[in-house]
């Protein structure tokens, strides 16, 4: 009894479990692989990264925790970062790519780039907030300031401690307002 009983279980167990593609665009052959996802959400993610005026872009699908269901931007003026995910919660639903976020126009709103604000960046598009952050990765510390949208305020600190490192952001509305946080 005990062994139909352990049997059933594992059987149940992998019925249950969500199935999602992986995928690296660089390498489109991956896509034929699924994986049992372990977290409870399927992910397609699509990020740009911009360094110094030279850009990278990534995309990815995959079984990723419910913390990377992001959408935004950042932006210190020599960095610049936009991610766009779309998650899912069914069997072998992120089997489309999204797009990464398009190039957006100044907005107007302008934020501190360094400590005493002799520096200010053009926040763009749907950066409606100003950014201070520290992040401890390893055994450096990482500080920034710039614009950032609401989405990124809320959703960068839980990713920076799901990668384990120690993380203070703070976010604040209002041209230049990061200077006094």
């Amino acid at each position: 009894m005990k062994v139909v009983l352990v049997l059933v279980s594992v059987f149940f167990t992998k019925a249950l479990a969500l199935q999602c593609y992986e995928c690296i665009a660089h390498f489109p052959e991956t896509c034929n692989r699924t994986w049992e996802c372990p977290a409870d959400v399927c992910n397609s993610v699509a990020a740009t990264f911009s360094l110094g005026g030279v850009q990278v872009e990534h995309s990815v699908r995959s079984c990723l925790p419910a913390v990377f269901c992001a959408k935004g931007r950042i932006n210190t003026g020599f960095l610049k970062a936009t991610f766009n995910s779309k998650c899912c919660k069914t069997d072998l639903c992120n089997d489309k790519a999204v797009p990464a976020l398009p190039k957006q126009p100044p907005n107007g709103k302008k934020c501190c780039a360094n400590d005493n604000c002799s520096e200010t960046v053009n926040c763009e598009g749907d950066e409606d907030h100003c950014i201070k952050g520290t992040a401890v990765p390893f055994i450096f510390r990482a500080s920034l300031k710039g614009c950032a949208s609401k989405s990124i305020c809320q959703d960068f600190k839980s990713i920076l401690q799901h990668f384990n490192m120690e993380a203070h952001i703070k976010c604040c509305k209002g041209s230049l307002c990061n200077r006094l946080l």
